[in-house]
């Protein structure tokens, strides 16, 4: 067996030249053997018929004789001649006696086809081959001569048509030559037709070649592009679009990682070269490194929070959510945060009652994160209100309030986003890198749920954890 042909491989444009040719094939020689059976049976329809007058003709011919001497009397048999000078006319006798030859018919009798009955219309004709190479169509039938017709002879009409079957393999031949020429012809007109219009897509295709990581705001033309490619288009020009935001925020991340990562460094190092710059006493010594660990530990509290927006920015990530009871959950936060609480000056009340569908390490954590934040911007005498309520729907929705001088609404929209703050200053908590609410997104997604924030200048400012119901989170 030789190799076998992978059309996957093969370019757009020949496989559909390709295509086109073999349709194109198809179609003329479908067309073609129409016409050359048509022409066939045409052909075969006027024989036949005309054979079958003249055996009609021959009988009454025969019939009018009353003896054999009568019969063979040539003027009778001119007219057949006259009518076809390709026509044969042979008459035999019950002894196959030879009565009658318009000319010689060099085929046996063996071969000739059964006669139909006197009074019947003759049979079809049947074809036959003679010396030379010389084709017939021959037809016989019963007629009979004598003053009551007592003599039954049998009449042999043979037409020659050899030169109908010559034309008929030119024809044959002229058609072959055709579909090959029209194959080609349709092959080579294709080609130019496919490659004229695959133009667009190629177009495409250079333009997009053109656009690279620092060229991500240019786009394909959608105007030009044609109306099936648009929607391609469309998807590439906003698939160009997420590419380019994903890299904006990439890079951007990127900074304020070396940021956040280079002010610990920078105080670990200054503290280091502090202490070793002259001799210090053990207290001294102690209270260094002191700080150097409160440095320590908000470097390994920023890099854990990296660790785990990477890991839940896996889609292959799951969680162990289980049902539980969130004013239980609440009140436990509200207690562990209750002497950071009282230090600051606010209280702290939780209210409403529901099941939530969830990790309870990851519950824990986002509303730990959005308390801390509230703690940090709730002025003293402020009340943080911790408040849980069920949805008709199954879903529960989480609030976190707190009073305070709000939000902008032009943060709000990023909020959100990994480093982003409100306050530019850094301060040395976790909460404060700008990472605190980005894990609580994260955690929202984990479960299938949301976060969004309200927020009035000078006024309350409101986090919402909404919840799926159990089924949705399934």
């Amino acid at each position: 067996m030789g190799p076998r042909v992978d059309f996957r491989r093969w370019s757009i444009t020949s496989r559909l030249t390709f295509l086109f040719a073999v349709s194109s094939l198809v179609l003329v020689a479908v067309l073609g053997i129409y016409l050359y059976q048509a022409s066939d049976d045409q052909l075969d329809h006027e024989i036949t018929e005309l054979l079958a007058d003249m055996v009609d003709s021959a009988r009454a011919i025969v019939a009018r004789q009353e003896d054999a001497a009568a019969l063979m009397r040539p003027h009778f048999w001119n007219s057949f001649s006259e009518v076809d000078s390709r026509l044969h006319v042979r008459i035999t006798d019950e002894q196959d006696k030879v009565l009658v030859a318009t000319s010689a018919l060099d085929i046996p009798a063996a071969q000739l086809p059964p006669p139909a009955a006197n009074g019947e219309r003759a049979n079809k004709p049947v074809s036959l081959s003679a010396s030379g190479g010389r084709r017939y169509r021959v037809v016989s039938g019963v007629g009979a001569f004598g003053v009551a017709g007592e003599y039954p002879v049998r009449i042999v009409l043979a037409l020659d048509v050899t030169a109908e079957q010559r034309r008929l393999g030119a024809y044959h031949r002229t058609l072959f030559g055709a579909l090959l020429v029209g194959a080609l012809s349709a092959a080579a007109l294709g080609y130019f037709i496919v490659r004229r219009g695959l133009a667009p897509l190629r177009r495409i295709a250079k333009r997009a070649s053109e656009i690279t990581s620092a060229r991500l705001e240019k786009k394909l033309a959608l105007d030009d592009a044609p109306a099936e490619l648009r929607d391609l288009v469309a998807a590439f020009n906003g698939m160009l679009d997420r590419l380019h935001d994903s890299f904006s925020r990439l890079s951007q991340f990127s900074s304020d990682i070396a940021h956040e990562l280079r002010t610990p460094v920078n105080n670990l190092m200054g503290e280091a070269q502090v202490a070793l710059s002259r001799a210090r006493t053990a207290q001294e010594y102690r209270e260094a490194l002191e700080s150097i660990v409160e440095e320590y530990e908000r470097l390994s509290r920023m890099i854990e929070s990296m660790l785990f927006l990477a890991r839940a920015d896996d889609p292959q990530t799951k969680i162990s959510a289980v049902p539980i009871d969130a004013r239980v959950e609440l009140e436990k936060i509200c207690e562990f945060y209750e002497v950071v609480a009282d230090d600051s000056g606010v209280s702290l009340r939780c209210d409403g009652n529901g099941t939530i569908f969830a990790d309870p390490l990851l519950f824990r954590r986002a509303i730990g994160n959005l308390l801390s934040n509230a703690l940090r911007h709730t002025p003293r005498d402020g009340e943080i209100v911790l408040e849980v309520h069920m949805e008709r729907d199954g879903a529960a929705t989480t609030t976190v309030t707190n009073p305070g001088a709000g939000i902008a609404a032009q943060h709000l929209v990023k909020i959100f986003d990994r480093l982003y703050r409100i306050d530019t200053s850094r301060e040395k908590t976790i909460e404060g890198s700008g990472l605190g609410l980005a894990i609580v997104k994260s955690i929202m997604e984990l479960h299938r749920g949301t976060v969004n924030v309200t927020s009035t200048p000078g006024g309350l400012t409101v986090f919402r954890l909404r919840f799926p119901p159990v089924d949705a989170s399934a």
